[in-house]
C-alpha cells in the first residue's frame, strides 16, 4: 500500500511538472502575434470593412487609438484635398478664405470624419510579452457610408437655408455676404464629405449647387454693393478704396453704405537705436449710420530714422489691406 501510494505521489509530481513546463495551447495562442495586427482583411475584408490597429502600454488607450487611426484613414488623403481645394479658393474669390473661415472649415471636416466612424467597435485586443496592448478598431463601410450621407443631407440643407437668408432674410448687406460665405464652406466641407464617401462606397451624392457656383453669387452680391470712404486723412482712404475696388465692389463718393477707417498710434518710442511706432487699425462698416461690422488690427513698425516710421506704417497697412477688408466683410462680424 506503501508503494502504491509512492508511485501515485511521484507521477502526480511529474504530471505537474510537465503542466508547468510545457505551455497549453491557449497559452501559446496568448504569447503568439495574432495575424489580426498585420493582416486583418484576413478575418475582416476590405471590401466589406474599414479596420485599424493602435498600440499602447494601456488596454484603453490602445483602443483609443485604433480609433484615432481609423480616423486617419479617412482624414490623409481628404487632408491633401483640403488644402488644395482653400488654396485654389484663396486664388481664385473675391473673398478668398480667411483664417477665421479656414480654421472654422476644418473643424467641420474633423467633426465630419469623427461622425463617420461612429458605430466603430473594438472586435480585437492582445496584451503582447513584453506588456504592450494591441486593439483592432473595425467598422462596416455600409455603417460609415450611412453617417456621410447623413452628413452630407445635412449640410445640403443648411447651405440652402444660408443662401435664402442671404437672399430673403438677411438684415444688411454684411450679414449677406457673411452667409453666402458660409454656404460656400458648407459646400467645401460637403466635398471633402463627399470624397470621404466616394473612398468607402465606390459612389457620391450629386450636389445641388457648387461651392464654385456660390462663389458667383458672392462676387455678384459684392458687385451690387456701392460703399464709400470716410477717414481723417486722404493717404488713410485711398489704400481702402483700391482694396475694395479688387474685391469687385463700386466705390462712390457718397453712400449710405460706409467704410471707416481709424488709425490709433502711441507716441514714438527709442529702444536700443530703433525708434517704435505701436498702435492699432480699425475699419468699420456702417449702414444708415448703424455699425454693422467692426474689425481691430494690433500693428507695429520699426526704422533707424524717425521720419521713416510713417511711410512703413502705411506700406504695411496696404500691404494688408485686401486681407482685412476680407475679414470684415465675410468673418462673423464683431461690433
Amino acid at each position: 500500500m506503501k508503494k502504491i501510494m509512492y508511485y501515485v505521489v511521484i507521477s502526480l509530481s511529474i504530471l505537474l511538472m510537465s503542466a508547468c513546463a510545457a505551455p497549453t495551447d491557449a497559452e501559446k495562442n496568448k504569447k503568439e502575434r495574432p495575424d489580426w495586427i498585420d493582416q486583418a482583411q484576413a478575418t475582416y475584408p476590405s471590401k466589406v470593412y474599414l479596420t485599424a490597429v493602435g498600440q499602447s502600454s494601456n488596454r484603453t488607450r490602445a483602443g483609443k487609438n485604433a480609433v484615432a487611426n481609423l480616423v486617419e484613414i479617412f482624414s490623409v488623403d481628404i487632408k491633401a484635398e483640403t488644402k488644395t481645394l482653400t488654396e485654389a479658393v484663396k486664388l481664385e474669390s473675391a473673398l478668398g478664405v480667411t483664417m477665421e473661415s479656414s480654421s472654422t472649415l476644418q473643424r467641420n471636416i474633423e467633426t465630419k470624419t469623427e461622425q463617420a466612424i461612429q458605430g466603430a467597435e473594438i472586435k480585437e485586443t492582445w496584451l503582447s510579452p513584453n506588456g504592450e496592448y494591441y486593439a483592432l478598431a473595425v467598422i462596416h463601410r455600409i455603417s460609415a457610408a450611412q453617417n456621410l450621407t447623413e452628413s452630407i443631407v445635412a449640410l445640403d440643407d443648411e447651405t440652402a437655408d444660408l443662401i435664402d437668408y442671404s437672399i430673403n432674410a438677411a438684415p444688411n448687406s454684411i450679414l449677406a455676404v457673411n452667409a453666402l460665405r458660409s454656404a460656400r464652406d458648407k459646400q467645401i466641407t460637403r466635398k471633402m464629405a463627399a470624397l470621404q464617401l466616394s473612398y468607402i462606397s465606390g459612389s457620391g451624392i450629386p450636389s445641388n449647387i457648387s461651392s464654385e457656383q456660390i462663389e458667383q453669387l458672392i462676387k455678384q452680391k459684392l458687385a451690387s454693393l456701392q460703399i464709400s470712404v470716410v477717414a481723417d486723412s486722404a493717404p488713410s482712404i485711398k489704400p481702402v478704396q483700391a482694396g475694395l475696388a479688387r474685391l469687385g465692389v463700386k466705390v462712390v463718393d457718397q453712400s449710405s453704405l460706409q467704410v471707416l477707417v481709424t488709425m490709433d498710434m502711441t507716441n514714438p518710442a527709442y529702444i536700443e537705436s530703433w525708434h517704435w511706432l505701436r498702435g492699432s487699425y480699425e475699419l468699420a462698416i456702417t449702414e444708415n449710420g448703424q455699425v454693422i461690422s467692426r474689425k481691430r488690427w494690433p500693428i507695429k513698425v520699426s526704422a533707424k530714422q524717425k521720419d521713416l516710421l510713417m511711410p512703413r506704417l502705411q506700406d504695411k497697412i496696404n500691404s494688408r489691406i485686401s486681407e482685412y477688408l476680407q475679414q470684415l466683410i465675410s468673418d462673423s462680424p464683431t461690433l
